[in-house]
């Protein structure tokens, strides 16, 4: 029987932590519920700029002295943004446990902002951003969530603006990075090898100065009115992706939208990966994948291809979609796709990091955790009946699309496929 570590600090300060005593690692990181959908529009791009100064130097460290001190715990440690949260993370041997929370509360209690250090971080994200419209599979992606979201917040780029970014001052940064970061808005997970009472006492020691009050606001509910965009670009592929609204994080229906979306193109025997990659050779990367926010989620398909076979790819996902929509799922593809999804996310928890990224994600967007018992128990909860009816719901609304290329393509064949 999987059991959960929970306590809260006087400050308000949830830690989940599960032990792994046959690791000789742990794993912990410091989450926060602050994101690009929590920006506003002046301030799209902050979220992820306030996650690299943190690194760049702290009361007590410098942000060479960050980098030589986590070099000599011989761990690793890293962040990373998202549209609903921030994360700052370290893996170190269990011996060093003392050390890295140290270290890791620093960065987040005592950030400095260097004036400095925050000059050469706007270049670097601004490099950042141009490697993202050097990348034209990212480009798609970004330009399928305003297709999908339009003005709402979820609909911005993390990275935000080039502008905005250059237009960016210490003051305004601080400020905003200030009125977040506080114990109650966030959320402290661990998994590995570790004593929790010994634990508990150096995280009361590194995390007890943190202080003051912050009560989240969900961002707006989303309306959807999906639409088509096309950015033009002289590139040898055109980047395909289409969307349609799906499932919230916290539904339960999602066990069933993994196995539909693995048999439609989450992995080499799906339906698409067949069908234009290995019988019709027009695509080298094809695949869906389902994501899923707090309050909303979208189910895309991808595919990249030459501009000459580009229509014919569209066309292509448009008459799987069609097929899985009227002839349904037989019976033995579906427990196939579900043994698929059951062995990956097995092998998946046996990382530490693994573990404590599911519990920061439960943990903080939902409130809850869940199990490895309890996940195993949803997975075989889905059924072909709620998987046949959520492929009409999702496949038979309203699409959004990106298309990144040379020319733009034709949908009449898809919304013929999908609609009539």
């Amino acid at each position: 029987m999987q059991v959960f570590d929970r306590a809260t600090l006087p400050n308000g300060l949830a830690i989940v932590g599960e032990r792994m005593p046959f690791l000789r690692s742990v794993s912990l990181g410091v989450w926060l519920r602050n994101g690009s959908a929590d920006e506003k529009p002046e301030e799209n791009g902050y979220s992820h700029f306030v996650e690299h100064m943190l690194f760049k130097g702290t009361e007590r460290r410098s942000a060479r002295q960050i980098a030589e001190e986590m070099d000599f715990l011989g761990g690793q440690m890293n962040a990373f943004t998202s549209k609903e949260l921030t994360c700052f993370y370290v893996k170190v041997v269990s011996t060093r446990l003392k050390e890295a929370l140290g270290l890791l509360s620093d960065l987040v209690l005592n950030p400095t902002f260097p004036q400095d250090e925050l000059e050469k971080e706007k270049g670097v994200i601004l490099e950042e951003i141009a490697m993202g419209e050097d990348t034209p599979e990212d480009l798609a992606q970004d330009q399928l969530a305003l297709a999908m979201f339009g003005g709402h917040s979820l609909g911005r780029s993390i990275l935000g603006p080039a502008d905005g970014i250059r237009a960016v001052s210490r003051r305004g940064l601080l400020g905003f990075m200030k009125a977040r970061y506080k114990p109650q808005n966030a959320v402290l997970t661990l998994a590995g090898n570790y004593d929790w009472d010994e634990t508990l006492r150096l995280l009361g020691e590194s995390f007890a100065p943190w202080a003051g009050e912050y009560q989240y606001r969900d961002y707006p509910a989303v309306e959807f009115a999906p639409r088509t965009l096309f950015r033009q670009k002289e590139l040898e592929q055109t980047q395909i992706c289409l969307a349609f609204p799906s499932l919230p994080l916290g539904d339960e229906a999602n066990f069933s939208l993994l196995i539909l979306n693995n048999l439609l193109g989450g992995s080499m025997s799906s339906r698409l990966f067949q069908r234009i990659r290995e019988q019709a050779g027009l695509a080298y990367s094809v695949y869906s994948y389902p994501s899923s926010h707090a309050r909303t989620g979208i189910e895309t398909l991808y595919a990249g291809t030459s501009p000459k076979t580009a229509q014919r790819v569209l066309n292509l996902m448009g008459e799987e979609l069609r097929r899985l929509v009227e002839g349904g799922i037989p019976a033995e593809e579906f427990e196939k796709s579900r043994e698929q999804i059951r062995g990956g996310y097995l092998l998946s928890m046996e990382s530490g990091s693994a573990r404590m990224q599911a519990l920061g994600r439960g943990q903080l967007l939902l409130g809850r955790l869940r199990s490895e018992e309890e996940y195993l128990r949803g997975l075989d909860a889905a059924n072909l009946e709620e998987a046949a009816a959520l492929c009409r719901k999702i496949f038979l609304s309203p699409f959004g699309a990106s298309i990144v290329g040379p020319e733009d393509l034709d949908f009449s064949a898809l919304s013929e496929a999908l609609h009539g």
